[in-house]
């Protein structure tokens, strides 16, 4: 007799993702502990390896037009509403906008969770009192966004697997060769970042940086890994001059094998959920140095580390004309970077040498890479598999509790 809780995983695709990661992993995972259905509404380009795990196609996929998208939403609760009537989940939990839409239009079966895993997410208003109205919780990926929201929003953090990426990372080498050495023999040093082409990547502050950073280290590179054409930034790397140390490398299947050669994981965002990219690096051993963005960052590199009280110290640093970091336990959180998009390669501000003078530094210093090298790699494993089933199954006893 099977008496495990029935978990029902809810989330629109399997494509290649940050929420889409979460829930495979999840669900292998939980696998010892519940009787897990993953529920999708799209079965195309299935980008993980589902082996093993119970898979309902409910049907349904995306539509363009917001006439069929308000239609979709109807079809894809009737169906869900069906299949929940059929297993009758202990927790019926959803990931993504209209997953979590669906989810709290069919309740009544089991508990209704719902996540939240972008500070995007945050902003749609309607979406977030149909959550707080009909959700039991709202998952958030960080604390700081579970502050945002308030009422029954509690912290998840996304979970890793360290041993598996730093497998990967073995698996093959970069599609060009990464040379030790450049044509003067000096030690290359590369700074890799992961992003999407998205303007709240702000790689136009990354790149007028790297061009002062280059101006001092010649042997810097710059790798920038993620889908998009990024040909606004190809043009600015021309026009500065530093196309030869710039490498975009697109998106990759195993972006692990790229990042093992660097000794930074470099993050500009505006905006971010709690940036999966950070934690990767850590586990391969890069150093990182990341704004304090909307939310993600300051959690991850300072040990109890809260967003908002860093832009506090943030300000007053400014105020006191001292150079803008905090040297925190795993990493270096900087300020938050201009928000308006400026494309003009010749505009280069005190914030730009303000966040070069920080790489400069750590670069410089290699008995302080070392040291954050290590408590990289060690804080990454606070966000393992066991940390995510614990603080899962903790929830899981608030609910008995309530």
């Amino acid at each position: 007799m099977n008496d495990k809780k029935k978990l029902l995983l809810i989330v629109p695709t399997l494509h290649q993702g940050g929420q889409e990661r979460v829930v495979v992993r999840s669900a292998k995972i939980l696998a010892d502990k519940f009787d897990v259905t993953v529920a999708i509404f799209d079965d195309s380009e299935i980008g993980y390896d589902v082996e093993g795990l119970n898979i309902v196609n409910l049907k349904v996929p995306s539509r363009e037009l917001k006439i069929f998208k308000l239609f979709n939403i109807i079809r894809r609760s009737i169906k869900l509403k069906s299949l929940k009537r059929k297993l009758q989940p202990d927790i019926a939990y959803s990931h993504g906008g209209t997953a979590n839409i669906v989810n709290c239009l069919t309740t009544g079966f089991g508990a209704t969770w719902v996540s939240i895993h972008s500070y995007l997410d945050v902003t749609y208003t309607w979406y977030n009192r149909l959550y707080r109205l009909k959700a039991d919780k709202i998952i958030c990926c960080s604390k700081e966004i579970a502050s945002v929201i308030g009422g029954n929003a509690v912290a998840l953090y996304n979970l890793y697997d360290c041993d598996e990426i730093i497998a990967e990372s073995k698996n093959g080498e970069p599609d060009e060769p990464f040379p030790e050495k450049d044509e003067y023999g000096s030690k290359i040093r590369y700074l890799m970042c992961m992003g999407r082409d998205d303007d709240h990547k702000m790689f136009w502050h990354m790149i007028k940086t790297f061009k002062l950073i280059q101006l001092s280290i010649p042997e810097a590179r710059l790798v920038i890994l993620g889908s998009g054409t990024y040909d606004i930034y190809k043009r600015m790397t021309r026009r500065l001059g530093i196309e030869d140390f710039v490498i975009f490398a697109g998106m990759q299947d195993n972006p692990f094998k790229y990042l093992k050669h660097g000794e930074i994981i470099w993050s500009t965002s505006r905006i971010e959920g709690f940036p999966n990219v950070l934690v990767e690096g850590m586990a391969l051993g890069l150093v990182p140095v990341a704004t304090n963005c909307s939310s993600g960052p300051a959690e991850i590199l300072l040990k109890d580390g809260n967003t908002q009280e860093c832009n506090e110290i943030f300000e007053q640093m400014e105020q006191d004309k001292e150079i803008d970091a905090i040297y925190g336990d795993y990493g270096i959180l900087t300020p938050p970077m201009t928000y308006d998009k400026d494309l003009d390669y010749a505009h280069i501000t005190e914030e730009h040498f303000n966040l070069a003078s920080v790489i400069l530094s750590l670069l410089r210093d290699q008995a302080k890479l070392d040291s954050y090298k290590t408590k990289a790699m060690e804080r990454a494993r606070d966000f393992g598999y066991e940390p995510y089933l614990n603080n899962f199954l903790a929830l899981c006893d608030e609910r008995s509790n309530d």
